[in-house]
């Protein structure tokens, strides 16, 4: 599985909270502050044009606003939420590759991607697919 980050607010267990507001371990499919991170069909499903969860190959690729403001010493700017953790799940090359049995990583440029699904199939079941790969994110903030 690729290695990628995302900046996420941490839940009690230090695990990210699942969540739909772009902070969290999940994706905007109704519009939060008029952003969507993916388009649904008439049915409500994902459509499959390579748009999902952002990711990015290292937590200080993640765009500044988003890396917490406690991290500033290590990036210059930073200035997210200090509710805002680096997350980060996989080992391999930030390329095109299998997430889940159901999720993929799609590279739009060096330093983003989405994981997106491999097939059709509604928001609530992307939700979950997402919301079962919590396990293995951890905090990677060096």
């Amino acid at each position: 599985m690729p290695k990628m980050y995302r900046a996420m607010r941490k839940d009690s267990d230090d695990k990210p909270i699942v969540d739909s507001s772009g902070k969290g371990l999940g994706v905007r499919g109704v519009p939060v502050n008029g952003v969507t991170d993916v388009d649904l069909d008439s049915e409500g499903c994902v459509l499959l044009n390579n748009k999902g969860m952002s990711v990015a190959p290292r937590w200080r690729d993640l765009p500044i606003f988003l890396i917490s403001k406690r991290l500033i010493d290590k990036v210059p700017g930073a200035r997210g939420s200090s509710n805002l953790y680096c997350f980060t799940m996989g080992g391999g090359n930030f390329q095109d590759g299998d997430v889940s049995e159901s999720l993929t990583l799609r590279v739009d440029s060096k330093s983003h991607g989405v994981i997106c699904p491999m097939s059709l199939m509604r928001l609530a079941d992307y939700e979950i697919e997402l919301a079962s790969t919590r396990e293995q994110w951890g905090v990677d903030e060096d």
